[in-house]
């Protein structure tokens, strides 16, 4: 298409022969090239939310009409600010429904803080979905938190864009560590620890208790060959007795005393190693829940202070934001998977110098 003569929406020039034109694609919009890079974004993307396409025979630049007296019987919409019957329901332009314009409704973004058009459903921002009944459009969801409030350097807006997934859960967390509290337990981490560091992203750390609970296991597969050895003991003895063939309810009552006997000998054997290895397994996972929400408060502070220093434009931010923040499920998966394979690995190794010896 020829664009030339078309006005930038971002520069106001017209568009000549031999510029260099990007076209936006979600409304069409044509502009130069260095406008779109200068400004970050699309010049018509405050458009975008009422869903706005661009036609060669509409007005590219839109101004405020002055409402007069003699305009009394025409709306101006609040989005492309064009006029409309003073009876039409939605903008003859864009499409926009008029509904409560008059009152200047809006809905802020729970992620981005941005303030959006009352009949919105999407921020024209940063595309995050709008709460239409108003409720808590400016909080982030499940809290009574704003979402532009300052926790720390940063914003809850910002917090809950990089966390994504039940950031009610973190948000408030956060806001205590920046009160003062120096400690905060994570029930996942607790249950899923290792595998939880990888699912958010805490790569070194997830590394780093991995090792620590292979090599527990390892250290502790001695006592856990005592456990088993315990239970051959236990099922040979009870074997002994033939009470695993059929027999009376007379039969079994006689031999009721051995098998209790049995059963006492190898309780003993194996609760202590069953202790041991439990303890040590526990106190690694609580080491886990209580390192967690630190370290990962941590990873956020230092991953959005790179953004905010390399990063100008906003939607190009919030992108990044995005980007470094969220879910690995693949890398959940992959430390499960990695965690048995290197246990088995070393296990062979060990078998394989003990015959050498």
């Amino acid at each position: 298409m020829n664009y030339e003569n078309v006005p930038c929406p971002v520069c106001g020039k017209p568009l000549a022969e031999g510029d260099d034109v990007v076209v936006c694609p979600v409304c069409a919009t044509p502009q130069h090239r260095e406008c779109w890079m200068e400004n970050g974004r699309c010049g018509n993307d405050d458009l975008h939310a009422s869903g706005y396409v661009w036609s060669k025979n509409k007005t590219e630049v839109y101004e405020e009409p002055a409402v007069t007296e003699e305009k009394s019987d025409v709306r101006i919409c609040h989005i492309c600010k064009s006029e409309s019957p003073a009876d039409a329901l939605h903008c003859g332009n864009c499409g926009a429904l008029f509904g409560q314009q008059e009152e200047q409704g809006s809905k802020k973004c729970a992620f981005c803080g941005k303030e959006n058009s009352d009949d919105a459903l999407h921020c024209n921002q940063c595309g995050a979905p709008l709460n239409i009944s108003g409720g808590n459009a400016g909080y982030i969801a499940g809290t009574d938190i704003p979402a532009d409030e300052k926790i720390g350097e940063n914003t809850a807006g910002d917090l809950a864009t990089y966390v994504q997934a039940s950031p009610h859960r973190y948000i408030r967390k956060f806001k205590k560590f920046e009160s003062g509290k120096k400690i905060s337990f994570n029930f996942a981490a607790f249950f899923f620890a290792p595998y939880w560091f990888f699912y958010r992203k805490l790569y070194k750390a997830g590394a780093f208790f991995l090792v620590a609970f292979v090599t527990a296991s390892i250290l502790l597969s001695g006592l856990a060959d005592q456990v088993t050895a315990a239970a051959d003991e236990y099922s040979n003895k009870v074997a002994q007795t033939g009470a695993y063939e059929e027999m009376t309810e007379e039969q079994l009552e006689e031999l009721a005393p051995e098998i209790e006997k049995a059963s006492k000998e190898f309780i003993e054997k194996a609760k202590k190693p069953l202790l041991i290895t439990m303890s040590v397994t526990t106190v690694l996972r609580l080491i886990c829940a209580l390192a967690a929400n630190r370290l990962y408060y941590k990873k956020i502070l230092d991953d959005l202070k790179l953004i905010n220093e390399t990063v100008q434009a906003s939607h190009m931010r919030r992108m990044m934001i995005a980007h470094k923040g969220g879910l690995a499920p693949l890398a959940f998966a992959a430390s499960l998977l990695g965690e048995t394979m290197l246990i088995n690995a070393l296990y062979y190794i060990a078998d394989f110098i003990r015959e050498i010896i």
